[in-house]
C-alpha cells in the first residue's frame, strides 16, 4: 500500500508545479458550442519556434478566425504613422552628408562608387524585419519566417479571418511605456527587479512548453514598467478582443508565450471570464511536417494596382502600397512587403545629373554593369539589356541567394536618374507570375516638349521651365541645407535647367549679402567645373540681394546663373547651354519670389512643457496624430509619477533650469527658437538688470546691433522687451523678444528678409507667442531674502534643504539682500543656520558693496574661534568688498588670530581674492610677516608682498628689520627644493617627448600660462594680472622680495648664486630677467641662450616686453622673422606630444618662404609661410603664420595657421600662398568649414 500511495502522489505533485505545462490550449466552456484555442509564440524565426504539432494545425484549421497580437498585413500602414519606416543611414555617405553650408548646400556631384554599390545591394533592414528575421550567422538552423508570421501566412491561405487582438498603436505606446525607467527617484532607482537572463534559458523553457518557467524568467528579467505595460496590460487588450469574438464565433488566439502564464496572464484571464482551458499535449509526426509544407507552398493570388511617382515621371503596378523608408535630397526608396506570400518589391531613384558633367546614360550604364557582379548577392543567374517603353536603356539582372530564393532586378537610365525596379520572396517567386505582373507595368511617361510655368504645392518662386522636368523635396532637411530641387532638359536646343531652394536658419549671426552671394556663385561655378571665363555682378532681383554669374567649362559649355537672398532662404536657378547655343532668357525673366503658403492646418498649439500658446502650422497626417496620442497617453500613466514625486517633494522646482527648444513651419521651413530660464525661487533681478543683461549679451554676437531701441511693454503681470537685430551690410534681420512672468525669462526669435518685413507661418508664430496663465516659481523681479532666511530655519525638512542647496549652489547675493543680510547677522538664530550655507552666505555678504557687514563680520569672527572654516569664509567676504576699510579689517583680524588649517592652498584661496586690489594691501607689511612662522601661511604671504614690492606699492626697507627671517624661509625652501617633483597641472609624462629646452619651456607654459600674456584673448584681462600671484614659483617670489637687499648683502648674493645652480627654467629665466633689471652683471650667457633658442626665444622676449626692457633683447634675433620661426618651433615640439610616433626623430628646421598681406572680416596683417625641414620620402609641407598689423614694431601674438599645409604640386608657389589667403580670409565667418590642407588656427 505504500508504493502504491507514492505513486498516486507523483502525478499530483507533477501537476502542482506545472501548472502550465504547454504551449497550446484548448478553450471551451461557458456555452461555446465548439472549441477555441490559445497559442503562445516566440517572435524569431530559430527552430526552437518550430516545434508544430498535429495538434497545432487542426486547431489552426478547425476555427473561423485567427487573432494574432497585431495583424501582419496592416504593419506597413501602421509602421508609417509611427514613424518606425525610416531607413535612410546606409546612404549617409561623403555625397549626402551635410558638409559646410556654402560648399555643400547647391552642390553637384556624380554618385560615388559607394552609393551605387548600396544602391544595387541594399535590401533595408525593414524587409528583414518583416518578412525573415533572419540571424546573418544562423541561416541554416532558420526556418523561412518567424512563427507568428507563419500563423498568418497560413490562415490567410486557408482563407481565415485574420484580426489583431491589440489596436497597433496601442501597442507602440504601450512598447514605448515599457522602455521607460521603473522610477525616476533616486531611492527607488536601484530596487529594480530586473536581471539579465541567457536567452538559451528562455529557448529551453519554450522547447519544453514550460510556461511556468518562462513567466518565472519574464518577471525575473523585466523591469516593473515592462512587466506592466508589454506584458500585464495588453494581457488584458488580449482577452477582451478574444472573448468578444468567442460571442459568435471559434478563434486561434497566438500571443507571445510570456503573455499566457501567471494570475494576470492570458490563461488566468480567460478563466475568470467563465471558459475553461486545457493543455493540449503536442504529438509531432510527419503529418505536421506534410501540412506545414503544403501550406508553405500555397501561393495566396494577389492584385495588382497602378501606382505613379510624385512627380508622374513613370508608374508601376504593385500588390499594395509603396511606402517610403529613404526621402534624401538625391535618393528616394520605396518598399511594399507581401506579407502573405513573403515577397517584397521596391522601387528606388536616384538623381545624378549627367548634363552637368558630361555623364549620359549609356555611360552611367556601363559603370552600373562594371559594379553587378561584386555587389549582386549569390549568383547571377541572367543578366540582359533591356529597353523601356519611351526607349531607356537598362540592364536586367536575376540571381539567386545563398538561401536559394530568386531576386530579380531591372535597372533603367537617364541622363538625370538610376530607376531601379527590385522583387525578391521565396523560392522561384521572382521569376513568376507576379514577377511578370510587375516588371511589365512599368511604364515611362514622356512629356511634351513645351515650357509652363512651375510653382511649388507650396509656392515661394515662379519660374518657366519644360514640361519634362524633375521635382524633388527633401523632407528630411532641417534648419539647414537643400528644401527643394528642380531639373530639366529641353532637348530642342540641348539646354539644362536646375533650381535649387536651400535655408538657413540662425538665431545669434547675420551674414553679409555680398560676400554669401559671391561665396555662393563661387561655389557653384567650381562645384560644377565651370570656371573659365567666370563673370558676376550684383544686382537687386525684386529689391532683393542678388548675383548674376556666367562660368565656361573646359568642354566649352557655358553655365548662367542667378542666386537670390530672401530672409533664410537662397535660390539659385541656372541653365547650362552647349558654346554655340544661345541662352533661354525667358527661363531668368520669368523667375519671381512669391510668398510661401502653409499647406498644413494653421491653428493654436499649447506647449505644456514651455508653458506658451502660439498660432502654428501642424502637419495633419498618421504620424503627427500618433505622437500627440502618445503625448497624451503619457502624461496620463505617467501623472502618478509625478505626483508621487511631488509628494516626496522629491523635484527641484524651486531651483534654476534652462531650456531650448524650436518650432519649424513643414511648408516654409523657418524657424522660431525659444529658450526659456526657470530661476531659483529665491533668486532676484531688477528690471533694469534684464536690459542691462540683455544689451550685453547682443553686444557680444559679433557685427549684429539692435536696429532700433529696446521697446518694453507690461501687460498683465508680464515684462516684454522687443528689438530687431541687424548687421550693416545684410538684408537680414533677426525678430527678438524677451518675456519675463513670475519666476521664468523667455528668448524668442526667428530671422526674416527686412525688404518685405516679417511674414507668413513667422510671423504668425512670433506675433501670436503668448505665456499661459500658469504660475511657473516665484516672481523674478520681488525680493525674497526674508522667505530664504525663513525657510533656512524652519523646521520643514524639505523648505530647509530648498534654500540650504540654493544658497550653496545656485543664487547670487544682490545688494538689495543687503538689508536683510545685515539684521541676519545680528539674528540669535544665525548660527542655527547650516554651517555650509552660512560659509557661503558670509563670503557672499562682500559682494554686497556695503561696509555695514564689516563690524557684524568683527564680532562673528570672534565667536567662531572653534571653526576655522567660518573665520576664512568671513575672511574671504571682507577680501571681496574690495573697500580700504574692509581690507583694513581683514588684516587685524589675521594679525591677531589666524585661523590655521594645516594647508596651504586653502589660505591661498583666500588670499587670491586680494591680487586684483593691491593697492589696498600696502599697509599690511611688515606686520603680516608674522604669519609666516606657520606653514600654511608662508607661500600665500610672501606671493602678495613680492607683488607690492614689484608694483612698488611697498618699500623694500620696511621689511629690512625681517630681511633675516626671509631669507631663512628662502634657504629654507631652497634646500627643499628637488627639481624631479614639480608641481605642474596635468600630465608631466607627455612632455617626456621633448628635447630639454623645449621640455622646460613646456613646464613653464603648464605651471603658469604666462605664454598667454601676448595673447590677444587674453591681454588686458583681470586674469592674466592674477597669473604671477597664483602661479609662479616660491623661489621666485624669495628673489624678488630680496632683490633689494642683493648688493649691500652678502649673504643673499651667495643665495642667489645657489639658485643661479637650478637648471628648471620656470625658476631660472625669471631670475635672470631680474637680474638684468637691476643691472646685475653674470646673467650674459643665459640671457644670449634664452634669445639663441628656438624653445624659449619667444616666451623670453614677451617677458623682456612685459617688463619694458625687450631693448636688451639680443638684435641678431630682434626681428619678426626670428620670433615667428619660434613660436612655429615651439608648436611643432607640443605636436610631438599628442603624436603617434613619438619615437620618430622630428625635423624642426624652418626655412623661409615669403609673406603676403591677409586679411578677412576682424583682422588684417600679414601671412609668413616656411617650409618645415622633411626626412626623405615624406611630402613637403608648410607651416603658416598669421601676425596682425599693430602699432609695437615686434609682437610673439602670433597665430600658427597651419602645422600642416601640403602645397599641391599642380600649382605654383604663389598660388598656394594665395589659396591659403583666400580660406584665411573665411575666417570667422560662421557658415564656412574650413577642411582643406587642415587649417588650424592656434595662438602662442
Amino acid at each position: 500500500m505504500r508504493i502504491i500511495f507514492i505513486f498516486f502522489l507523483l502525478p499530483v505533485f507533477f501537476t502542482a508545479q506545472n501548472k502550465y505545462p504547454t504551449l497550446l490550449w484548448k478553450i471551451s466552456g461557458k456555452g461555446l458550442n465548439k472549441p477555441s484555442y490559445l497559442y503562445g509564440t516566440m517572435h524569431v524565426s530559430n527552430r526552437v519556434a518550430y516545434h508544430l504539432s498535429e495538434e497545432f494545425f487542426n486547431a489552426l484549421q478547425s476555427v473561423d478566425v485567427v487573432g494574432l497580437e497585431t495583424n501582419p498585413g496592416d504593419w506597413m500602414d501602421n509602421m508609417e504613422k509611427t514613424g518606425e519606416l525610416k531607413q535612410e543611414t546606409v546612404f549617409s555617405n561623403s555625397y549626402l552628408q551635410q558638409r559646410d553650408f556654402y560648399g555643400s548646400v547647391f552642390d553637384a556631384k556624380l554618385p560615388d562608387k559607394k552609393l551605387l554599390q548600396n544602391l544595387i545591394s541594399y535590401d533595408p533592414d525593414l524587409i528583414n524585419g518583416l518578412l525573415y528575421r533572419r540571424n546573418g550567422g544562423k541561416e541554416n538552423f532558420e526556418e523561412n519566417t518567424y512563427i507568428d508570421l507563419f500563423i498568418f501566412q497560413a490562415a490567410s491561405k486557408l482563407g481565415k479571418k485574420v484580426i489583431s487582438l491589440e489596436d497597433f498603436i496601442q501597442a507602440e505606446i504601450h512598447s514605448r511605456l515599457a522602455s521607460l525607467p521603473d522610477d525616476e527617484t533616486e531611492e527607488e532607482y536601484g530596487s529594480r527587479n530586473n536581471i539579465f537572463i541567457p536567452f538559451s534559458k528562455i529557448e529551453d523553457a519554450y522547447r519544453t512548453g514550460n510556461l511556468d518557467l518562462l513567466d518565472s524568467l519574464s518577471k525575473k528579467g523585466n523591469s516593473k514598467n515592462n512587466q506592466t505595460y508589454l506584458i500585464n496590460r495588453r494581457n488584458v487588450f488580449f482577452v477582451n478582443t478574444i472573448d468578444s469574438v468567442l460571442q459568435k464565433n471559434t478563434i486561434f488566439s497566438g500571443v507571445g508565450a510570456a503573455h499566457l502564464p501567471g494570475e494576470e496572464g492570458v490563461i488566468e484571464l480567460l478563466r475568470k471570464k467563465g471558459y475553461t482551458l486545457e493543455p493540449v499535449f503536442p504529438k509531432n509526426n510527419s503529418k505536421a511536417d506534410k501540412t506545414r509544407d503544403e501550406i508553405e507552398a500555397m501561393r495566396k493570388p494577389v492584385t495588382f494596382v497602378k501606382q505613379l511617382v510624385t512627380d508622374s515621371v513613370f508608374s508601376v503596378a504593385v500588390p499594395g502600397k509603396l511606402y517610403s523608408v529613404v526621402d534624401l535630397e538625391n535618393i528616394k526608396y520605396k518598399v511594399f512587403a507581401d506579407m502573405v506570400n513573403g515577397s517584397f518589391y521596391s522601387v528606388v531613384r536616384l538623381k545624378y545629373s549627367g548634363p552637368l558633367f558630361n555623364m549620359n546614360a549609356s555611360a552611367m550604364q556601363a559603370k552600373m554593369d562594371s559594379l553587378l557582379f561584386e555587389n549582386i548577392p549569390g549568383k547571377i543567374i541572367s543578366k540582359k539589356e533591356i529597353t523601356s517603353n519611351n526607349g531607356f536603356k537598362g540592364i536586367e539582372v536575376i540571381n539567386k541567394t545563398r538561401t536559394g530564393d530568386m531576386q530579380h532586378y531591372q535597372f533603367f537610365f537617364t541622363d538625370f536618374d538610376i530607376t531601379l525596379f527590385k522583387m525578391g520572396g521565396k523560392g522561384d517567386y521572382a521569376i513568376g507570375p507576379d514577377a511578370t505582373s510587375f516588371f511589365s507595368s512599368i511604364h515611362f511617361h514622356p512629356k511634351k516638349e513645351e515650357k509652363i510655368l512651375f510653382t511649388p504645392k507650396t509656392k515661394g518662386f515662379e519660374v518657366q521651365i519644360p514640361k519634362n522636368h524633375s521635382y524633388l523635396k527633401n523632407s528630411g532637411v532641417s534648419s539647414v541645407g537643400l528644401v527643394e530641387d528642380v531639373h530639366a532638359y529641353a532637348k530642342a536646343n540641348s539646354t539644362y535647367f536646375g533650381i535649387k531652394h536651400a535655408v538657413y536658419n540662425d538665431f545669434d549671426y547675420i551674414e553679409e549679402d555680398t560676400f554669401e552671394l559671391n561665396i555662393l556663385s563661387s561655389k557653384v561655378l567650381k562645384s560644377y567645373e565651370f570656371e573659365e571665363n567666370i563673370k558676376k555682378e550684383l544686382i537687386k532681383h525684386q529689391n532683393l540681394p542678388a548675383i548674376q554669374f556666367s562660368g565656361q567649362h573646359k568642354n566649352g559649355k557655358i553655365l548662367n546663373g542667378k542666386i537670390i537672398i530672401k530672409g533664410v532662404h537662397y535660390y539659385l536657378f541656372f541653365t547650362v547651354n552647349e558654346l554655340n547655343t544661345q541662352m533661354d532668357q525667358s527661363f531668368f525673366e520669368s523667375i519671381k519670389l512669391t510668398p510661401i503658403v502653409s499647406t498644413e492646418i494653421i491653428k493654436e498649439i499649447e506647449d505644456k512643457d514651455f508653458y506658451f500658446k502660439a498660432t502654428d502650422e501642424v502637419s495633419d497626417n498618421a504620424s503627427t496624430r500618433f505622437n500627440e496620442l502618445y503625448r497624451q497617453v503619457y502624461e496620463k500613466e505617467m501623472g502618478h509619477l509625478k505626483k508621487k514625486k511631488e509628494k516626496k517633494k522629491d523635484i527641484y522646482d524651486y531651483d534654476y533650469r534652462t531650456e531650448r527648444k524650436a518650432y519649424y513651419s513643414p511648408s516654409s521651413n523657418e524657424y522660431v527658437n525659444i529658450v526659456y530660464e526657470k530661476f531659483n525661487n529665491y533668486d532676484y533681478k531688477s528690471n533694469d538688470e534684464f536690459v542691462e543683461l540683455l544689451e550685453k549679451n547682443l553686444k557680444g554676437l559679433h557685427s549684429i546691433y539692435p536696429s532700433n531701441t529696446i521697446k518694453k511693454y507690461h501687460d498683465g503681470g508680464i515684462f516684454t522687451y522687443r528689438t530687431n537685430l541687424k548687421d550693416t551690410a545684410s538684408s537680414r534681420a533677426i525678430a527678438f523678444k524677451m518675456l519675463i512672468k513670475n519666476g521664468m525669462r523667455y528668448e524668442v526669435s526667428t530671422t526674416y528678409d527686412t525688404i518685405i518685413g516679417l511674414e507668413g507661418w513667422s510671423k504668425g508664430f512670433f506675433e501670436s507667442f503668448r505665456l499661459t496663465d500658469t504660475v511657473i516659481g516665484l516672481d523674478i523681479i520681488r525680493i525674497k531674502f526674508d522667505l530664504l532666511v525663513n525657510d533656512l530655519l524652519s523646521s520643514d525638512t524639505i523648505k530647509r534643504r530648498e534654500a540650504n542647496h540654493s544658497v550653496q549652489r545656485s543664487i547670487n547675493m544682490h545688494k538689495f539682500f543687503a538689508l536683510g543680510f545685515i539684521e541676519l547677522l545680528s539674528n540669535p538664530r544665525f548660527n542655527e543656520i547650516n554651517e555650509d550655507s552660512r560659509a557661503q552666505l558670509l563670503v557672499n555678504g562682500g559682494t554686497l558693496e556695503t561696509e555695514k557687514i564689516i563690524e557684524p563680520y568683527k564680532k562673528l569672527y570672534q565667536q567662531y574661534t572653534d571653526s576655522f572654516y567660518l573665520q576664512l569664509s568671513l575672511l574671504k567676504g571682507l577680501a571681496y568688498l574690495k573697500t580700504q576699510k574692509s581690507y583694513d579689517a581683514f588684516y587685524e583680524l589675521l594679525r591677531n588670530d589666524a585661523p590655521l588649517v594645516g594647508q596651504e592652498s586653502i589660505i591661498s584661496d583666500v588670499f587670491q581674492v586680494l591680487n586684483d586690489s593691491l593697492e589696498l594691501c600696502k599697509k599690511f607689511f611688515p606686520s603680516m610677516l608674522t604669519l609666516t612662522r606657520y606653514e600654511e601661511y608662508r607661500n600665500p604671504v610672501y606671493s602678495l608682498l613680492a607683488q607690492l614690492i614689484e608694483k612698488e606699492l611697498v618699500n623694500p626697507k620696511v621689511i629690512s628689520a625681517r630681511k633675516d627671517d626671509i631669507l631663512a624661509d628662502a634657504h629654507l625652501t631652497q634646500k627643499r627644493y628637488n627639481p624631479g617633483v614639480k608641481n605642474i597641472p596635468g600630465n608631466i609624462k607627455a612632455f617626456e617627448n621633448l628635447d630639454k629646452a623645449s621640455r622646460e619651456i613646456a613646464e613653464v607654459l603648464a605651471l603658469n600660462l604666462e605664454g598667454l600674456a601676448n595673447n590677444s584673448i587674453f591681454q588686458n584681462t583681470s586674469f592674466l594680472k592674477n597669473l604671477d600671484a597664483v602661479s609662479r614659483h616660491e623661489l621666485v617670489n624669495y628673489a624678488v622680495i630680496l632683490m633689494p637687499f642683493y648688493k649691500s648683502d652678502e649673504r643673499i648674493r651667495q643665495y642667489f648664486n645657489r639658485l643661479d645652480k637650478i637648471k628648471s627654467q620656470h625658476i631660472n629665466m625669471p631670475i635672470v630677467i631680474l637680474k638684468h633689471e637691476n643691472k646685475i652683471q653674470g646673467t650674459d650667457t643665459l640671457f644670449n641662450y634664452y634669445c639663441t633658442n628656438l624653445a624659449t626665444r619667444a616666451y623670453f622676449y614677451s617677458e623682456l616686453e612685459k617688463r619694458k626692457i625687450d631693448y636688451k633683447f639680443l638684435k641678431r634675433y630682434k626681428n619678426q622673422e626670428s620670433l615667428n620661426q619660434a613660436v612655429i618651433s615651439i608648436q611643432l615640439q607640443f605636436a610631438k606630444i599628442y603624436s603617434y610616433d613619438k619615437d620618430k626623430k622630428q625635423i624642426d628646421s624652418l626655412y623661409p618662404i615669403e609673406n603676403i598681406p591677409a586679411i578677412n572680416r576682424y583682422q588684417k596683417g600679414k601671412l609668413y609661410f616656411y617650409k618645415i625641414g622633411k626626412e626623405r620620402g615624406e611630402k613637403e609641407k608648410w607651416a603658416i603664420a598669421f601676425v596682425q598689423n599693430s602699432d609695437k614694431e615686434l609682437t610673439v601674438d602670433v597665430d600658427v595657421i597651419s602645422l600642416n599645409f601640403i602645397p599641391d604640386k599642380t600649382k605654383t608657389q604663389t598660388e598656394n600662398m594665395q589659396q591659403a589667403a583666400s580660406e584665411f580670409a573665411l575666417r570667422f565667418r560662421k557658415r564656412v568649414s574650413q577642411k582643406a590642407n587642415d587649417l588650424s588656427y592656434s595662438s602662442y
